[in-house]
């Protein structure tokens, strides 16, 4: 109860804001651009929020800053007191997390050019060569030593920025969802009409996706129909179909993919899927004393995207952390693994019959 006590101030704080109000449309973009104001309007890059990337005690002049330059959030370009130019790239995450390749992919723009990642959460890879990462803890405080360099119209909208930011990253902390793959209930209830339920729950789904991975298949996560979701993605060789395992809210889904190329040689996709549940372990969740899932309400055979990717569903229990949805997926997947010949014999073989 205390918890959400605090949660509920926090919640208030941070609503009473100017710029919670502002940035409501566009967070991650709202963000970059103020960061952009606050450079034009300051010039001040002598702070150790830049000391990796220029030498902080030198003298630097016409800095200039190009916002989504080369798709790069923010790109800054400054002059020395030796007339040399630097240029730093600035990359701001705050609904998404880091991506190693975006950022290898930024540094082959420019060579010479070093980048700050500016992110609410700790990436779980080690930085490329050049790349450096700053909290949104280290932003604050860099905007709170720069108040009197600004007007004051600009100094006292800076502030209520900062007091934003410190109860957002506050906020975040405290509603974190622990071991839990669920949040707990208090918690849903102060997140309830909140704009950033989004973020924590983008987050969530990012960590967990992160935590698959290695598996050496295509991952994913993301939101789709109002809800976040991350899965994992199987090809069918030999077919240009693939199987997921996708896990949305409360739902454990089998999936397969059919692709466009193979439902036009394809007959009856429903009776396809009655095959291949029939033959594999495929759509089959083995409900009996499984500790993790349950039987659905859904009566619908079969629930569809598109009319080419047919999926069922089994219902998450409510007790389980996201540790054990991780070790689940993992043995889901081995299983999978060896009857995804079968599955590809299935539907070549319609294929052929339909093709004949």
């Amino acid at each position: 109860m205390e918890n959400y006590n605090e949660l509920l101030t926090l919640r208030n704080k941070i609503e009473n804001t100017l710029n919670y109000q502002l940035s409501l449309s566009n967070l991650e973009l709202y963000h970059s651009n103020l960061f952009a104001v606050v450079l034009e309007k300051s010039e001040f890059i002598n702070h150790k929020f830049f000391s990796n990337v220029i030498d902080i005690n030198k003298k630097y002049t016409d800095l200039k800053v190009y916002r989504e330059k080369n798709s790069i959030d923010l790109t800054i370009e400054v002059i020395d007191e030796d007339r040399r130019t630097h240029v730093i790239f600035i990359e701001n995450k705050v609904k998404s997390l880091p991506d190693k390749s975006q950022l290898i992919r930024y540094s082959e723009k420019d060579s010479n050019a070093k980048g700050i990642l500016l992110s609410l959460v700790k990436p779980e890879f080690e930085l490329p060569d050049s790349w450096f990462r700053r909290s949104y803890g280290e932003l604050i405080e860099y905007y709170s030593d720069l108040l009197d360099k600004v007007d004051e119209t600009f100094r006292l909208f800076l502030t209520d920025y900062v007091e934003y930011m410190k109860n957002v990253k506050e906020f975040i902390e405290k509603i974190s969802y622990g071991e839990s793959y669920f949040l707990e209930e208090c918690n849903n209830k102060v997140l309830e009409g909140m704009r950033l339920r989004s973020v924590i729950e983008k987050i969530h789904y990012a960590n967990l996706e992160n935590k698959i991975s290695d598996l050496g298949y295509k991952t994913y996560s993301g939101r789709i129909k109002g809800g976040h979701h991350f899965g994992i993605d199987l090809p069918i060789e030999g077919t240009t179909s693939s199987f997921d395992i996708q896990i949305q809210g409360n739902q454990y889904r089998h999936k397969v993919n059919f692709s466009l190329e193979d439902k036009a040689k394809l007959g009856d996709l429903e009776r396809i899927c009655d095959s291949i549940k029939e033959k594999t372990c495929l759509y089959n969740f083995n409900l009996e004393d499984n500790p993790i899932l349950e039987k659905s309400s859904s009566r619908k055979k079969w629930k569809t995207y598109g009319k080419k990717d047919y999926y069922d569903y089994a219902h998450i229990k409510k007790h389980v952390s996201s540790k054990e949805l991780i070790n689940y997926i993992r043995t889901d997947i081995k299983k999978i693994e060896a009857d995804l010949k079968i599955v590809k014999d299935i539907i070549l073989e319609n294929i052929k019959s339909t093709t004949k």
